[in-house]
């Protein structure tokens, strides 16, 4: 059974690196890809910010959203007293803290604002006990909020919930859904250009981390549309790249003409398959293939977030299997930025249909729009944090 972290010491907390520190308590699980990339653009403009991380739940993989992040700090969540929650805000002096409705510690929170922390909260929903203006209660929970800074609301019905409360307009910041994150994947645009020349304006697909069993399907697909399109060329980048040699050698003795990235091969005009078995270079193939299949999605659950070949402009294909993303793959096919395939024929219909420019272009743009939602609404909540940290040091 899985333990919480053990609870730090007050030199723990001190040890921090002298900056502000941001708390952020218990994110929803739906919350913690834009609590995420909230974080992270905060850590741009403020590298020496540090965050502390609290979960109300026990388990292994409560912050597995926020591992690619400077390593924050972990605690459990203050206990609901106030001598604990007073312990608790003497040794960690958060400068700024960010709650959800549903977690809210409301004592801790109290605590933390009586030493001078600017609260944020961020709401979607509010929970029942807060919209019944007669509850007991009730009352309580509106002068705990008006303690806050600012309740970002993500949704008009949020906001009329908070004002019906009896809250200030002031107070209340409508920014529509917060971003999941769009990070572009960046390449060396030396790379780009040297291969975009190879390439020449041939037309160009990639199938993405491909699985052993995805690899004949996306080759299938390429052997039915390269005889409509003869000079198709296919970027296979496996999903373990020491699978690449052995994969090169297989598709040439089934008559493919075939370049291996780790070999340091090019792809030249007779080339029709580029293995990119090599680590790190997911930016420059998503740039120069303006249509994709992302692997792991024909039965694993498993593949690259499609944000990322989203916020590069690519059409995107995918199979049914979206479990390790299913957000942003409903997101994606709710906004028709996506096509689900389940074999070599559907996936080969689909390519086909999307080597025309202009339906490759549409369901980019798309994508693109749909990986960039929310944008805005987290730069507006990031430039107001900064603000109330700009303030708290001049005073």
């Amino acid at each position: 059974m899985a333990t919480r972290p053990a609870q730090p010491t007050a030199d723990t907390a001190r040890a921090r690196t002298g900056g502000p520190l941001l708390w952020l308590h218990a994110p929803p699980p739906e919350e913690c890809a834009a609590a995420a990339e909230l974080i992270r653009q905060l850590t741009d403009e403020r590298p020496d910010l540090s965050v502390l991380l609290t979960q109300e739940d026990e388990g292994p993989s409560w912050s597995a959203g926020f591992t690619d992040l400077p390593p924050p700090h972990h605690a459990p969540a203050p206990r609901e007293g106030t001598r604990a929650a007073t312990a608790f805000v003497d040794q960690w002096r958060p400068d700024l803290a960010v709650f959800y409705p549903a977690t809210l510690p409301t004592v801790a929170a109290t605590q933390a604002h009586s030493q001078g922390t600017a609260l944020f909260l961020i709401t979607r929903d509010l929970p029942e006990s807060w919209r019944h203006r007669w509850r007991i209660g009730t009352g309580l929970t509106r002068r705990m909020l008006r303690r806050f800074d600012r309740l970002f609301a993500q949704t008009r019905d949020s906001a009329g919930q908070l004002r019906a409360m009896g809250l200030p307009r002031w107070q209340i910041t409508p920014c529509g859904p917060l971003s999941e994150g769009s990070a572009v994947l960046g390449c060396s645009d030396a790379e780009r250009d040297a291969l975009a020349m190879l390439i020449a304006g041939r037309p160009t697909w990639l199938a993405a981390c491909t699985q052993r069993a995805e690899d004949p399907v996306a080759v299938a697909a390429h052997s039915a549309v390269i005889r409509q399109a003869h000079r198709l060329l296919l970027i296979l980048v496996p999903d373990e790249p020491a699978r690449g040699p052995d994969l090169a050698q297989r598709l040439r003795t089934e008559g493919w003409d075939v370049a291996l990235r780790s070999d340091e091969e090019e792809p030249e005009a007779e080339t029709q398959i580029y293995i990119a078995d090599t680590e790190g270079e997911m930016g420059l193939w998503l740039r120069l293939a303006p249509v994709s299949f992302l692997g792991g999605t024909l039965g694993a659950n498993a593949g690259p977030d499609p944000y990322a070949a989203a916020a590069l402009g690519s059409a995107i294909l995918h199979g049914p299997a979206t479990g390790a993303h299913a957000r942003h793959y409903l997101r994606l096919g709710a906004a028709n930025a996506t096509r689900t395939v389940r074999d070599e024929q559907t996936m080969a219909a689909a390519l086909a249909e999307l080597l025309a420019p202009d339906r490759a272009a549409t369901m980019a743009r798309a994508a693109w729009e749909v990986s960039t939602e929310g944008t805005a609404a987290t730069e507006r909540v990031t430039r107001r944090m900064l603000e109330a940290l700009d303030l708290a040091k001049a005073g």
